[in-house]
């Protein structure tokens, strides 16, 4: 009997909790259960991203070029700002209290709720912090957020198509890398871009219980920015300083100069001429400024180095040299006849020195750049020769991919046929053989022809960094020298042309005269590239842009060489007259601040 009271007593107490339950339940489901699905529609996690530090980017001796400093960017969430106002609303707001003019862009973001977040201003002021604040109430789903902004010393400016800039990632950038979020910057141009990978790092991470009004109540989780990692170049920015010291006082408007390490192909300095303001990029171009950079003539925003094409002229001639020599067409001893015109049937060929220049060898016609020498040697050696050998040493090739954009163009007979449809004739050797015709190259192809020579037939991959620290290990990352390939030229062969390249500077018919104030012995090759023929120059009254290229190639010592590099100034008129004394400046200051220093 007593068993049985216990259990009526138990199964009392258990019917008693189940129907407590399930009215609790029916409760807080039925008859409260709109009122806490609205508390959970006001509550939601949100993931928020913060910025990595880039690294920082130093040239080769550690000079800072390029580093990070925090800021406060104004955020705004488009899902809660879009339930809390209206478009017209949210524009009066953020014009009348924080004094922000939303563009079209960001309201159209917001309004279609494009992406989870949006940057409304960056680099707020400490005025613009405290308005916020003060009218927080009035913003509901935005918030501060301190992100990183780049800055680029005054030392930067100097190399500003080297560093390039930074940006926030387009829409095409954001679905090829899901790793980016809309308010990371990323590189847009020259090695921010190349080396992004290096230097952007890794976001942070926080998850928080957001409520409807965009307001933090808790933190769930939350990982660190990784910074980037920095970098070092291998530009020497003493170097890339006196070039473009040389450069602006000449006053030639447009051009570019490259100085290398033939040894391992270090890209010592690389300049681009006129250049621009790279802070600017980072911090916006009034109308006007922009204006004025799109439509200047002499084209600022262009590298040079890269993307420029131009005829060589006869900065060619040592290559073709080579191959005629190499080929067996002639000897270091061969002399042959050169006068002022060279004919093919009625076709005159006339030589740029009116006198003609005698009977004459290789070296002798490397010194004086004598047209008709290389037009007998171009024709014997034939047009598929000059393109094999052009070939060899990285003409129309990139070396670099990283680097380069644009390549030479050598012309061939199906060349010919393909983009003129017609046919090759021996003319077009002739040109070629001289670097005129249909010939173009870039100013850093330039170094392509003058690095082989100088370091005995090494074909080189070009470099700009040097080396990173890598976060991960602590350790600083080399880059190492990298032969692609060897071009075997004969011992006399090469020093035939070297010397010849001397003469060039220190014989007595000479084109450069101006380098003999270099303090150490040095060689190199003028070149005066054809853009329009006479007649139509005079026509135009010697106007800027129908004036020939000038070039000039050297490197330094001569039998040690340490340097390389080439000066490109575009319709600059004379190699000899006006590149040549560029780079006599450059060497000569290069060499007497001990810079690089000789043995």
């Amino acid at each position: 009997m007593m068993k049985f009271k216990r259990l009526t007593f138990l199964i009392f107490i258990l019917a008693a909790f189940y129907f407590a339950l399930v009215g609790r339940l029916f409760y807080l489901q039925i008859i409260k259960g709109e009122y806490y699905r609205e508390i959970s529609d006001r509550n939601y996690i949100k993931i928020f991203y913060s910025n990595p530090p880039r690294g920082k980017i130093y040239d080769r001796n550690g000079v800072l070029l390029a580093y990070d400093v925090p800021t406060y960017s104004l955020i705004a969430f488009p899902y809660v700002v879009k339930k809390n106002y209206t478009m017209q609303e949210l524009k009066e707001n953020l014009k009348n209290y924080l004094n922000i003019e939303l563009d079209e862009k960001t309201l159209n973001i917001i309004e279609k709720n494009l992406y989870p977040s949006v940057v409304i201003k960056k680099d707020l002021t400490q005025r613009d912090i405290e308005n916020f604040y003060n009218y927080n109430y009035l913003f509901n789903g935005f918030y501060l957020e301190i992100v990183p902004k780049r800055v680029y010393t005054e030392e930067a400016n100097y190399l500003a198509h080297i560093i390039g800039y930074v940006g926030y990632p387009s829409e095409r950038e954001l679905k090829e890398n899901p790793n980016l979020s809309p308010n990371i910057l990323v590189g847009k141009a020259g090695v921010e871009k190349i080396y992004d990978s290096l230097l952007r790092g890794e976001s942070g991470q926080k998850a928080v219980l957001v409520d409807a009004f965009g307001r933090q109540k808790k933190v769930l989780w939350e990982k660190d920015p990784r910074k980037g990692n920095d970098i070092y170049l291998s530009i020497d920015i003493r170097i890339q300083k006196i070039a473009f010291e040389a450069f602006s006082s000449s006053k030639h408007p447009s051009g570019a100069v490259v100085l290398v390490d033939p040894n391992t192909y270090e890209i010592l300095a690389l300049l681009s001429y006129p250049t621009y303001n790279l802070q600017k990029f980072y911090e916006g171009f009034s109308q006007e400024e922009w204006k004025e950079l799109t439509e200047n003539k002499y084209k600022p925003l262009m590298n040079k180095v890269f993307l420029g094409k131009y005829p060589p002229g006869s900065i060619y001639k040592p290559l073709v040299s080579i191959a005629a020599l190499e080929e067996g067409v002639i000897t270091p001893e061969t002399r042959i006849s050169s006068g002022s015109e060279f004919r093919i049937g009625k076709w005159v060929y006339r030589n740029w020195n009116k006198r003609g220049c005698g009977f004459i060898n290789v070296s002798e016609a490397l010194e004086t750049s004598c047209d008709t020498f290389f037009y007998q040697v171009g024709l014997k050696l034939g047009v598929e020769n000059i393109i094999k050998y052009s070939k060899l040493f990285g003409l129309g090739e990139k070396l670099n991919p990283d680097l380069e954009v644009k390549v030479a163009t050598i012309p061939s007979k199906k060349w010919k046929k393909k983009v003129l449809n017609q046919n090759w004739f021996h003319g077009d050797t002739v040109n070629l053989s001289i670097g005129q015709g249909y010939i173009t190259i870039t100013p850093f192809d330039a170094t392509k022809i003058v690095v082989p020579i100088a370091n005995g037939g090494y074909v080189l991959k070009p470099h700009i960094l040097k080396a990173f620290f890598d976060n991960k290990s602590q350790k600083l990352v080399h880059t190492n020298p990298e032969v692609i390939r060897k071009i075997n030229i004969k011992k006399w062969n090469l020093d035939s042309v070297r010397y010849g390249m001397y003469l060039v500077v220190y014989g007595p018919n000479g084109t450069a005269k101006a380098l003999k104030r270099v303090p150490v012995l040095n060689v190199g090759k003028t070149g005066t590239a054809q853009v329009y023929s006479y007649d139509t120059r005079k026509k135009r009254h010697h106007a800027w842009d129908f004036r020939d290229h000038a070039w000039f190639i050297d490197y330094a010592p001569y039998n040690k060489p340490k340097i390389a590099g080439v000066v490109f100034i575009e319709h600059g008129e004379s190699g000899g007259k006006v590149a040549a004394p560029l780079m006599a400046y450059i060497l000569k200051r290069i060499f007497k601040e001990k810079i690089i220093e000789t043995e």
